[in-house]
């Protein structure tokens, strides 16, 4: 699919988002940090954790959170009071096409499980360790993300915000997207989406326990694509159309070295 430079520039002037929220100072921790191309660093971007793998060039780490941020709340706005998560990730991954990733595969299943009940947590790191396996590094890397969430203080900004943008009533929805270089397409992005609905309102959604009747977990896959000189071409833009909800929607993940 050749890169449509102009659609990709309309789709961001046209499209619609929710009110930038009011951010009375930033919090420490919050907004787009000090991107590296030589480190792996890990971002939470609304309820999406964005791993970046050494070699990714920290102008297109910006413009792609700022491209996930953006899908995220051009979904939000899109979907409104539709609380189906899976809808609301064909809406995302829909934008992402739009502003000119592609979608290599995707693929979408629901969790079957024996017993009376296990824990979300578990449930993932066994879709995260299966989907990256093939990329050398990529599992432990998400799994040192996930792992960190587990151990850190709820009191963390990138733990509050996930846990407030993850979590909608008896609804949970989150992401792990892991980006890497790639020869034959650029720049990958191998994204894990999961769902969770609940008879009772959520409190939590990594490290809860499924009630087997009571509550479901679904989760889709997908791999996309993108240039890394389409990414530099719209960052300007990305930019223009994201800083006003960086401050509250992005948090710097602080795990020392991943």
């Amino acid at each position: 699919m050749v890169f449509d430079l102009e659609h990709a520039k309309q789709f961001l002037e046209a499209t619609s988002l929710p009110t930038a929220p009011e951010v009375l100072g930033i919090s420490d921790g919050m907004g787009m940090p000090e991107l590296e191309t030589s480190k792996q660093q890990s971002l939470v971007v609304g309820a999406n954790v964005v791993s970046f793998t050494t070699g990714v060039e920290a102008d297109v780490r910006q413009a792609i959170t700022d491209s996930s941020l953006f899908a995220q709340l051009a979904a939000a706005k899109a979907v409104g009071t539709n609380t189906d998560p899976l809808v609301f990730f064909d809406a995302y991954f829909a934008n992402l096409v739009a502003i000119g990733w592609v979608i290599q595969n995707k693929e979408t299943a629901e969790f079957s499980y024996k017993g009376d009940a296990f824990d979300v947590h578990e449930a993932i790191i066994g879709v995260i360790t299966a989907f990256l396996s093939p990329i050398a590094g990529a599992a432990a890397a998400v799994l040192a993300v996930l792992n960190g969430l587990h151990n850190m203080d709820e009191d963390a900004p990138f733990i509050t915000l996930f846990n407030k943008q993850s979590r909608r009533g008896k609804i949970g929805r989150f992401q792990f997207t892991y980006v890497y270089p790639d020869p034959d397409h650029g720049l990958m992005a191998e994204s894990m989406a999961f769902s969770l609905k609940a008879d009772n309102t959520l409190t939590q959604v990594l490290f809860f326990k499924l009630q087997k009747g009571k509550t479901s977990l679904r989760r889709s896959t997908g791999s996309l694509s993108i240039d890394a000189e389409a990414m530099k071409t719209l960052r300007p833009q990305l930019t223009a159309k994201m800083n006003a909800y960086r401050s509250a929607y992005i948090a710097s993940v602080e795990l020392g070295d991943l």
